[in-house]
């Protein structure tokens, strides 16, 4: 069974056209004003809402302008039916150039800077237009080719566009569905999509009735008005139900799965058209199939590329995401796919998806660093989309640095270093807002214990040269031999010791990214603009509230007025510490010369002052960095009582907009954490006490009791209880119970050497291994609770000077 297409002639669509459709406007052709329309009180914005900035865009600023445009009557100014007049009329050409030249308004006003600037110079609307075309809609395919109509056309000409077929002569004709076609089109409407042909086989025919129920030989244009109305997704559903059998496709489909080769050559001996078909309902094809399946299918990809022309693997897109099969290896981190797909046609690299991302951003953002590698490598600069410039290469840059590749990072910038200072799309973080987002990068993020806190601090590592144009101090050579040495020593002991390796790595890590703020905050200082605040003011404000207090010095050792801007709720860098309970940054008011008591009276929308912002309670992730409720309500304590010596003490009883004081805003925030905290102290203090009873009376064989019992209704804690008094006396209890149960298990181990190890010295080691084994237990335990508690009770604190680095 064949396909054909049926079309009408534009005279006939129209008599189809109904009755209650507006009349066509009748323009007296003699009036040069009535032939040229000038609607300049139009409101471009209620029609245009998208400004077109690059590909991604392209397609939606189309929409809406060509809306704008047709129901003005103006498409003739763009599709060239309205010619300018000749010369030998100079009234009537007055009369178009004021249109075109408001119609070319239009467009400029619609476009972005970066677009703008390159269409400039050119005269009329249509120029405007067709030079937007070819930069920005090259990627949508145009049908080119010939297709066999029943019936003659003879007026205009016809092209296929969007599931219809539509004549360039007449643009506002009824737009006519295909009954059946030879080429290839995208069921979306915007990609190329499998090729529906008279080749249909019987597997297809078997279970589709196309021609005989839907499409009648001769009456079906007449007679079915309503189908003419179809939406176009109905349309597209039916024709890709009717002519696709995935299930056809199933051995293909399993073959390419297990990356058996032998089983799918004999299927494409048969069937060589599934070379390159959609075997699945989402527009895979077998060679997208069989780079996901990883190394396994790597024989298999290898000869499948064979059998498919470089032109053709351009045209292999997924239906949604427009995925190319290098899309799907990079996707998956299959870098021997990748390799071979890039050998066989190395436009693949450039292939844009429906995302307007590249392969290579792909492999970035599912974190396989090899792939990215090989394709960072093999990507030309000077090759459009040009990967390492504008939009696309700060799009590059800015997952880099979410990546956490901070080296690579560095590279980018010292190769390309108007990445540093490119200003993405809305939708595109700059690099210096991401990094601030990354507070785990530095070291004020990261959580080490004691030992490797140690090893962090002297373990070496290579410093990176920044190339910022500074002079750097001299090494001698002495000192420089003596680094290496360091070096080279620490390095053996890693061999030994792993772990310090992985210190040393993460120290490495922590390096580079300061690095990286300070090479991004110089490439910006280099701008010499009037104001760089537009760079730095929103992501001096992000890493305040991550505690990200390395970012925030090194945006304010460059641009010292950053300090000076606030968030959307008008929280200025301190409001923000305090409010995020992120102490690193607070703590840069101890560096700060007198400027800093002009921190001391400011306040936000609801007239809270700092100690207000104190007394709220922290954020949920800031108060699981503390265990027990009890601590945490010790920490929010500390908080409060720092920055009480901070303020003028007027601000300790002056009230809000809640006319609540910073006390009372305490007191009700820190309600539940307050009864919290009673549980917890009493849950732990009975755990203890339950095991040095069970410990005397193993030892002492008495039985231990509290007269009269708990007393459960004694008077509740106060808050300030939880600042030193509570944890002080469960120090105090803890300390005793750990000496007092060592005590216990010495005596009962000296007692039973007395009685069974007379002239019996081994009898030492099995008493010893028991006796010290519950003690062992209970200190590995609980010592760390203890270890804690001393420390957030008699340590160093978490507030004062960090370094004797300036602050402002």
């Amino acid at each position: 069974m064949s396909y054909e297409i049926i079309f009408l002639k534009p005279s006939k669509i129209k008599t189809m056209a109904s009755t209650k459709s507006p009349s066509p406007t009748i323009v007296d052709e003699t009036s040069a004003t009535a032939a040229y329309p000038y609607p300049y009180t139009a409101n471009v914005a209620n029609f245009v809402s998208v400004k077109l900035s690059g590909h991604e865009k392209y397609q939606l600023w189309k929409t809406q302008m060509l809306c704008l445009i047709e129901g003005h009557g103006m498409l003739g100014f763009i599709d060239g039916t309205l010619e300018p007049p000749p010369e030998t009329k100079p009234d009537n050409a007055q009369w178009w150039r004021r249109s075109d030249a408001l119609l070319r308004g239009w467009i400029l006003g619609s476009l972005s800077d970066d677009v703008l600037s390159s269409i400039i110079g050119l005269k009329t609307a249509k120029d405007v237009w067709v030079n937007l075309e070819s930069s920005y809609g090259s990627l949508t395919p145009q049908s080119s080719s010939s297709v066999p109509v029943k019936g003659e056309i003879d007026e205009g000409e016809w092209k296929f566009d969007g599931g219809f077929m539509r004549s360039t002569a007449h643009s506002r004709s009824l737009p006519v569905p295909l009954r059946g076609m030879s080429q290839q089109i995208d069921l979306k409407g915007d990609s190329a999509t499998p090729t529906v042909d008279s080749k249909i086989n019987s597997r297809s025919r078997k279970s589709r009735g196309l021609e005989s129920t839907v499409f009648p030989e001769d009456s079906w244009a007449c007679n079915s008005p309503k189908l003419l109305s179809l939406d176009l997704a109905e349309i597209t559903d039916f024709l890709q139900e009717a002519t696709t059998n995935i299930n056809a496709y199933l051995p293909l489909y399993k073959a390419a799965l297990r990356g058996d080769w032998d089983d799918a050559q004999h299927f494409i001996d048969q069937e060589p058209e599934a070379v390159t078909a959609n075997i699945n309902k989402y527009g895979f094809t077998a060679l997208h199939i069989a780079v996901g399946t990883g190394k396994q299918g790597i024989t298999f990809v290898q000869n499948l590329v064979e059998k498919i022309s470089p032109k053709s693997l351009l045209k292999m897109l997924t239906s949604s995401e427009k995925y190319t099969p290098l899309h799907i290896a990079a996707v998956v981190g299959n870098t021997d796919a990748v390799k071979i797909l890039v050998i066989k046609n190395h436009k693949l690299l450039y292939a844009e998806d429906v995302d307007g991302l590249l392969p290579i951003h792909r492999a970035l953002i599912n974190s396989h660093k090899d792939t990215f590698l090989y394709l960072l490598g093999v990507t030309k600069a000077n090759q459009y989309p040009y990967t390492f410039t504008g939009n696309m290469g700060v799009t590059l840059l800015s997952n880099v640095i979410f990546a956490g590749y901070f080296d690579i990072a560095l590279d980018l910038i010292s190769r390309y270093p108007d990445l540093a200072t490119t200003i993405p799309s809305d939708n595109v973080d700059a690099p210096l807002m991401v990094i601030a987002r990354k507070a785990d990068a530095f070291e004020s993020g990261c959580r080490l214990n004691f030992f490797d806190s140690l090893i962090y601090k002297y373990v070496p590592t290579k410093l990176v040269n920044l190339n910022l144009n500074k002079k750097q101090p001299k090494m001698d050579f002495l000192s420089s031999v003596l680094q290496e040495i360091g070096l080279l020593v620490w390095k053996a002991v890693g061999r030994i010791l792993p772990h310090i390796t992985h210190i040393q790595k993460i120290k490495l890590v922590h390096n580079q990214a300061v690095a990286l703020v300070k090479c991004l905050c110089h490439e910006i200082s280099a701008l010499n603009l009037e104001s760089n605040s537009i760079y730095y003011s929103k992501p001096i404000i992000e890493a305040a509230s991550n505690g990200a207090y390395e970012v925030v010095q090194e945006i304010a050792d460059t641009f010292p007025q950053a300090i000076w801007y606030s968030d959307e709720s008008g929280h200025f860098m301190i409001q923000l510490a305090i409010l995020h309970r992120c102490e690193k940054v607070y703590n840069l008011t101890y560096q700060m010369s007198d400027h800093k008591h002009f921190h001391k009276t400011l306040k936000d929308s609801h007239n809270n002052n700092l100690l207000h912002l104190a007394g709220k309670l922290a954020p949920p992730h800031k108060l699981n960095l503390v265990s027990g409720a009890a601590l945490q309500m010790q920490r929010e304590l500390q908080w409060f009582k720092e920055v009480e010596t901070f303020v003028h003490p007027k601000y300790k009883m002056e009230k809000n907009s809640f006319e609540q004081t910073p006390e009372m805003l305490f007191t009700k925030e820190h309600k539940k954490l307050v009864r919290d905290g009673e549980e917890w102290m009493k849950k732990t203090a009975d755990s203890y006490t339950v095991t040095a009873g069970l410990i005397t009376t193993i030892v002492f064989a008495a039985a231990i009791t509290v007269p009269g019992g708990n007393n459960g209704d004694t008077a509740r804690y106060a808050e300030q209880d939880f600042l030193f008094t509570l944890p002080s006396r469960l120090i105090m209890g803890l300390a005793t119970l750990f000496l007092s149960t060592s005590s216990m298990m010495i005596a009962f181990g000296a007692s039973l050497y007395l009685l069974f190890g007379q002239g019996k010295d081994w009898i030492l080691i099995p008493i010893a291994a028991l006796s010290g084994l519950p003690i062992t237990c209970f200190v590995t335990l609980q010592f760390p609770l203890l270890v804690e508690l001393i420390s957030c009770t008699y340590g160093r604190g978490l507030f004062g000077k960090q370094s004797d680095r300036p602050f402002y």
